[in-house]
């Protein structure tokens, strides 16, 4: 029992660090917080170092980890190459996010070590939730998740803009969690099951007409919560609001870090175990997909500030991505991987860039497009950096993003899968159109007024240039990501 007992804990041994890192941190920014604005400088600079590196320390435990696969805790939890996979994306796309926020944060207002504490609290719920193979593991590890979320929104206290954010965020979170609680509770009460492994031999036998509706509901529900939380619509509405009044920093955590694990959990957990009723459920799929991409494509043309223009595009690529829940192939779960990896790595650069754009008069944040005019004379390179992931993020060739396209939308048509393909690329021609505004914006429109832009901080030029060569040089070694991607897949299959 000793021996059984010290492997389940080695098993989620990153879960578990992370949690005691974080409440031994609670203790420290506690004791030695006071209302001294220096002092909660200090402390909120020595958290943010500690998390570092405690993010960094989780990646070489993942990395050394012994375990092939393992069902821990009476098959609560899963540890596998495939979540370790995308706990490691996780972790890395969360210390990218504190990386290029340090030096927002240092200029902004936002000076409470606990934004660093709800970070590694939210990640550490994203970490349960891939590992989740049971229903309860699994909602508990998406509210620890949203709660901290939930407080992040607000984090900028002097904004009312924030706190509206928060509040919007709140209500519509708990409504989706709601959906998602009641649909699992159909599920429980007509199955008496809550483990994925059961659930997926009960259903090698059929069931009778009325499971198999009461079934239906429920995994309605479920996908009805999980759409929202990925911002996928018609369960949109939240999200440009949610990504306008947050702090920028959290807006590019939101848009980064949560998405992929929720993806893999919903391919992991529903379409490999309801295979049989999730076809039923296909239009949903469908409709929502579609509706993701012609809704973003259009609305973002009337934006006039430079987050809702990314938000409404974040919507869109969720309609990309749910082309291949749409089609339950080796081929586009590959593609739909290949589309998030690629994708979180042009948020990054482009999130990086917009937190640099900084005004030299008054330290204030540039907001809205047409600030960006005359951009390429005051910084030439950050405007070139932009232009060229603008451009790779509308699908253009030789670049990073024309791949991620490329594979969903080849997916679909071999697939038959016609009508999904035709609107993915007319959609895409549509959003091209307001990356190619934002170009002209900064470079061809003229302006007597300049708005002058302040230095990148060394973090954030590091990291744009890194990105920048990924994106550029992807075609070089596409080779090795389509093999990676194609591995990840294959484990779902196993």
């Amino acid at each position: 029992m000793t021996y059984f007992g010290l492997n389940t804990f080695i098993a989620i041994t990153p879960e578990i660090f992370m949690l005691l890192i974080t409440s031994v941190l609670v203790i420290y920014g506690v004791v030695y917080n006071n209302k001294l604005i220096t002092n909660r400088l200090i402390v909120l600079n020595n958290i943010s170092i500690l998390s570092l590196f405690t993010l960094t320390i989780a990646v070489l435990i993942l990395l050394m980890s012994p375990y092939y696969s393992t069902i821990t805790y009476n098959s609560v939890f899963i540890n596998d190459d495939l979540t370790k996979a995308i706990k490691i994306i996780v972790l890395l796309g969360t210390i990218t996010s504190i990386l290029i926020s340090l030096n927002y944060l240092r200029f902004s207002a936002i000076r409470n070590f606990e934004y660093m504490l709800l970070i590694l609290l939210s990640t550490t719920g994203i970490l349960l939730l891939i590992s989740s193979y049971n229903f309860i593991s699994m909602y508990l590890s998406i509210e620890l998740q949203g709660l901290s979320f939930y407080v992040l929104a607000s984090m900028k206290r002097n904004s009312e803009y924030s706190t509206e954010a928060s509040f919007k965020y709140f209500i519509l979170g708990v409504f989706s969690s709601g959906f998602l609680l009641f649909g699992f509770s159909l599920l429980y009460g007509i199955t008496g099951i809550i483990n994925i492994e059961q659930f997926y031999k009960l259903f090698i036998e059929d069931v009778d007409a009325v499971q198999y509706i009461i079934i239906y509901i429920g995994l309605l529900l479920i996908l009805i919560s999980f759409l929202f939380k990925i911002g996928a619509a018609p369960f949109h509405v939240w999200l440009p609001d949610v990504y306008e009044g947050s702090p920028i920093s959290v807006t590019a955590y939101f848009a980064i870090v949560p998405k992929i694990a929720l993806i893999t959990v919903v391919v992991k957990s529903l379409i490999l175990v309801f295979y049989n009723i999730i076809n039923q459920l296909n239009f949903m799929l469908i409709a929502s997909s579609i509706v993701s991409m012609v809704l973003a494509s259009i609305l973002a043309l009337y934006q006039t500030k430079i987050i809702r223009l990314l938000a409404y595009s974040a919507i869109g690529h969720m309609g990309y991505v749910l082309i291949g829940f749409c089609i339950f192939s080796i081929e586009a779960i590959q593609s739909m991987f290949l589309y998030m990896i690629i994708y979180i790595i042009m948020t990054i650069n482009l999130y990086s860039a917009v937190m640099s754009l900084r005004s030299h008069v008054g330290n204030v944040e540039i907001k809205y497009i047409r600030e960006l005019i005359n951009m390429s004379k005051n910084n030439p390179m950050l405007a070139i950096n932009i232009a060229i992931t603008l451009f790779s993020v509308a699908g253009i060739p030789p670049l990073a993003g024309f791949y991620s396209k490329l594979y969903v939308f080849s997916s679909a048509i071999n697939d038959n899968m016609y009508l999904l393909a035709v609107i993915g690329v007319l959609t895409s021609v549509i959003a091209a159109f307001y990356y190619i505004y934002l170009i002209r914006i900064i470079y061809f429109d003229k302006s007597v007024i300049y708005v002058y832009l302040n230095s990148i901080d060394r973090n954030s030029a590091i990291i744009i240039s890194i990105t920048f060569l990924f994106i550029v040089l992807l075609f070089l070694f596409s080779s090795s990501i389509l093999q990676y991607t194609h591995y990840l897949s294959l484990l779902l299959s196993i």
